[in-house]
């Protein structure tokens, strides 16, 4: 008997160390308070290089997962790995609340939202909209046209989102900063690391 509890303690204590326990798609209905069969879509542009090590800082490198995409929730791993599926392909984000200053559910709640991107895109200029898909930010666009082609900035960087900077890694060495006056976007500055 003591054998078997031995080696019960032994695998639960692998698994949690693999990440293979993990949060059901449930924890994201719970998160969203969601009703049956009501669906998530991103909340931003999710920009990534690998789907299957997406870096939780959004650095704009690479493609992007349209902001509005139809996400399928699939889980939430001990370590920490938001994983979910768009189309036919599975996409993981490894999430560092050491990085995003916030934890993991609070996470998930910024980066998916219950409005589809018709919902996300009222009250936004044309022009605004066309800059969102393509991934863009110019001078001009508000705050929250910025969220919506960037999303929101690593609070590391950024830790408030009222301050009048806001900086965005566009590589492992490069940042951008976005200078706001009020709401607007009045400076953008690359900045080498």
């Amino acid at each position: 008997m003591r054998k078997f509890f031995v080696l019960l303690a032994a695998l639960l204590t692998g698994a949690i160390f693999s990440g293979c326990v993990q949060v059901d798609p449930e924890s994201f209905a719970e998160i969203f308070q969601l009703e049956k069969n009501q669906k998530l879509y991103t909340a931003y542009n999710i920009w990534y290089t690998d789907p299957a090590d997406i870096s939780c800082l959004n650095i704009q490198q690479g493609t992007f997962l349209p902001v509005g995409t139809e996400i399928e929730p699939l889980r939430i791993t001990a370590d920490e790995k938001v994983i979910f599926k768009a189309g036919d392909k599975t996409y993981t984000i490894s999430f560092n609340s050491g990085i995003r200053l916030c934890t993991v559910r609070d996470f998930v709640a910024y980066t998916f939202t219950t409005k589809n991107r018709q919902e996300q895109f009222e009250e936004i200029p044309e022009k605004a909209q066309h800059r969102i898909v393509r991934g863009e930010v110019v001078p001009g666009m508000d705050r929250r046209q910025v969220l919506l082609s960037y999303g929101p900035p690593p609070a590391i960087r950024t830790p408030d989102v009222k301050n009048e900077t806001w900086i965005y890694w566009v590589s492992s060495s490069k940042t951008i900063r976005l200078v706001f006056r009020g709401d607007i976007v009045r400076r953008m500055l690359d900045v080498d690391l």
